[in-house]
C-alpha cells in the first residue's frame, strides 16, 4: 500500500502573527501538508498559491502522521496536488478567517484553498477513512491531527532500535 504523510508544523514564540492566531483559535497546530512517497509535497500558504514541490521538512516544531492508502487513492490524491498547482490555486483567506462562524455562512471559492482544507481533501479523495466524515472548509491543521490519530501507520525514524532477550527496547 502506498503512503502518504501528513506534517503539521506548531509554531513557536518568533512565528508570525497569522500562526499565533491559528493556533490561539485551535491549538497546537498551525499549519499542514501533505507529502508522497516520491518526496513531492503540497499545500499553501497565506498570500501564495498551492505548491507542488519536492521538499524535506527539518524545520523545527513539525510532527508527521504516516497514513496508508490504496493504489487508486493514492493517484486521485496525488492527481489533485498537481492539479491544483497547475490551475493556480490560491490561498482562501476569507474561507480560512471565517472558520469560527457557522456552517451556513462558508461558500464553496473553486480555486481558492487553505492548508487543512486543501489536505483533508487529498488525504479524502487517497480514501482515509478518519477523514471521510469532515467538511474541509471547517476543519483547522490541529483538527485534522486529531481526526488522524486514529488512522496513523505508526513508524520511527531511528534504525538502531534493538528487542533484548528481556523485551527491552535499546
Amino acid at each position: 500500500m502506498p503512503l502518504i504523510h501528513a506534517y503539521f508544523y506548531a509554531p513557536n514564540d518568533t512565528d508570525h502573527i497569522l500562526n499565533r492566531v491559528v493556533t490561539a483559535y485551535d491549538p497546537p497546530y498551525a499549519h499542514c501538508d501533505v507529502q508522497f512517497q516520491d518526496l513531492m509535497a503540497s499545500s499553501v500558504y497565506s498570500g501564495e498559491k498551492v505548491y507542488w514541490k519536492k521538499r524535506g521538512f527539518t524545520k523545527p516544531g513539525y510532527q508527521r502522521i504516516t497514513l496508508s492508502a490504496d493504489a487508486a487513492g493514492y493517484e486521485k490524491a496525488y492527481a489533485l496536488c498537481v492539479e491544483r498547482q497547475k490551475a493556480g490555486c490560491e490561498f482562501d483567506a476569507l474561507g480560512m478567517y471565517t472558520l469560527p462562524l457557522p456552517h451556513f455562512f462558508k461558500t464553496e471559492r473553486p480555486n481558492y484553498t487553505f492548508c487543512s482544507k486543501h489536505c483533508s481533501e487529498v488525504l479524502q479523495l487517497a480514501g482515509v477513512k478518519s477523514v471521510a466524515g469532515l467538511d474541509p472548509k471547517t476543519v483547522t491543521p490541529s483538527m485534522l491531527h486529531r481526526a488522524l490519530q486514529s488512522n496513523a501507520v505508526l513508524h520511527t525514524d531511528r534504525i538502531d532500535l534493538r528487542i533484548d532477550p528481556m523485551g527491552k527496547i535499546n
